[in-house]
């Protein structure tokens, strides 16, 4: 993990708004007609005027207002959920600001409301270690003492659907940093959540890490049954260009419907680098990577519902998993979504040696369906004594049933033995790929065409 910021002083003198609004406009997880109420709000407001609730329009709340320090040191829970609050007691909903700094909280922050954003200040995050080496960041950084009290869930940021007793639409996390580091192992924290329905939700340019509890993830929808027997989960969440690193469980744990994950990256974690589960068809996932995780870098299981959903993964990468690069699961025999990769690459995957046989870049498990175009599996050069992953594609019935379907066109295969001959076979197939079986592929080495599992 790259250092941490020197916390900033601060004194409880509102920042400029005016001047904040030019350097950070547009927010993705809100619509323009709210971001846009906020910034005339904030530039029609004196500088030193107690923010107040507003009946006809999005309000702006700075928690430097509320008495929040962001100096490292000071407790500065109270203060923002007290702005969280005030944003909520409008019925508009609003922006809640937290400047350049370092928060300490020491329990849940929790939205229960439609139409807040929260919104940090400095760069979006990148790919890779990158973030908060210089200072210039918002930064939420739980202390030894942070625990879940009287919260449902226990998250650093906790939007909350079934605590309202509503739907929750229209809010989100924009250019935040979340960092667990003095959190003990023993102390479950995910870092952003969601419980229940919470709608159009966005995670846009953040980070989370260092959070060593296992069971912890680091962006995660959390389902709830409703009083309805049926299950509530986020709808139309957007997770974008975000970074999750060193966090114990799963990097980024979705359930939502309607999904769209972009240009994020899990690194490091303990878990899968990104899980999509439950009813979640219709999920878009592009230019991601999922690296050094202790599980999969993609671990994919989504049933279908009242419709034929699907996933597609397009641009994607993952490197030196434990396991696989991607594993698509159906765990129950139902009918399961149909998931596409195009343009995917997953290079050293499989890195526990002792269960080769159970690796690959792809693993096709239970009865899926999944059409693989222009993709590959490539031996990681640091592995290559090695010898991983032990196969380019293996399909398994683990236990429920074979694949329904595979269909592969195109793309290059390189592994040990490149393919897991005729081990539980799909029942319908159609594969034209090339494939070289051994070490590490080199431009004078010749694969060859596969037209058969």
């Amino acid at each position: 993990m790259s250092a941490e910021p020197e916390p900033r002083e601060h004194t409880p003198v509102r920042a400029s708004r005016r001047g904040f609004l030019g350097k950070a406009a547009g927010a993705a997880a809100v619509s323009a007609a709210l971001f846009g109420a906020a910034t005339e709000l904030a530039s029609s407001s004196p500088a030193t005027a107690a923010p107040t609730a507003t009946t006809t329009e999005p309000g702006f709340y700075n928690v430097l207002d509320y008495g929040a320090l962001g100096n490292g040191s000071h407790d500065d829970t109270t203060a923002i959920n007290d702005a969280i609050a005030a944003a909520q007691a409008n019925k508009y909903g609003g922006v809640v600001f937290l400047p350049v700094g370092q928060y300490v909280v020491t329990s849940p922050l929790v939205i229960t409301s439609s139409d807040i954003l929260i919104l940090g200040a400095g760069s979006l995050a990148t790919m890779g270690a990158a973030g908060y080496s210089d200072g210039n960041a918002t930064t939420i950084k739980p202390g030894a003492t942070w625990a879940k009290g009287s919260a449902t869930q226990a998250a650093c940021l906790l939007f909350d659907a079934v605590t309202a007793k509503k739907d929750v639409d229209r809010c989100g996390v924009e250019r935040l940093t979340i960092l667990g580091s003095n959190v003990p192992s023993t102390t479950q924290m995910h870092g952003i959540a969601t419980y229940g329905y919470v709608g159009a939700f966005s995670v846009t340019g953040c980070i989370v890490g260092s959070i060593a509890n296992t069971a912890s993830a680091g962006i995660i929808n959390l389902p709830s049954a409703s009083g309805k027997g049926a299950t509530e989960q986020a709808q139309g969440c957007s997770i974008i260009r975000n970074l999750v690193q060193d966090v114990g469980g799963d990097g980024y744990a979705l359930a939502s419907g309607d999904m769209t994950i972009e240009h994020s990256h899990a690194q490091g974690c303990g878990g899968n680098g990104f899980s999509v589960t439950g009813s979640a068809g219709d999920t878009r996932i592009a230019n991601c990577r999922g690296d050094l995780s202790g599980l999969n870098g993609f671990y994919i299981d989504v049933p279908c519902t009242n419709y034929l959903g699907m996933v597609q993964l397009s641009n994607c990468s993952t490197q030196r998993n434990m396991l696989n690069g991607i594993r698509i699961a159906n765990t129950a025999k139902t009918e399961s979504s149909p998931v596409y990769l195009t343009g995917c690459v997953f290079q050293g995957d499989g890195r526990i040696i002792a269960d080769h046989a159970n690796n690959a870049g792809i693993r096709l498990s239970g009865p899926v369906a999944a059409t693989i175009t222009g993709c590959g599996v490539h031996v990681n050069t640091v592995d290559i004594t090695a010898g991983v992953p032990h196969y380019a594609i293996v399909t398994a019935s683990d236990g429920v049933a074979p694949p329904v379907m595979l269909s592969m066109l195109g793309g290059f295969y390189n592994a040990t033995k490149a393919f897991a001959d005729e081990v539980d076979a799909p029942v319908t197939s159609d594969v034209r790929v090339y494939s070289y079986a051994g070490s590490q592929w080199t431009w004078d080495k010749t694969p060859k065409l596969r037209t058969s599992l």
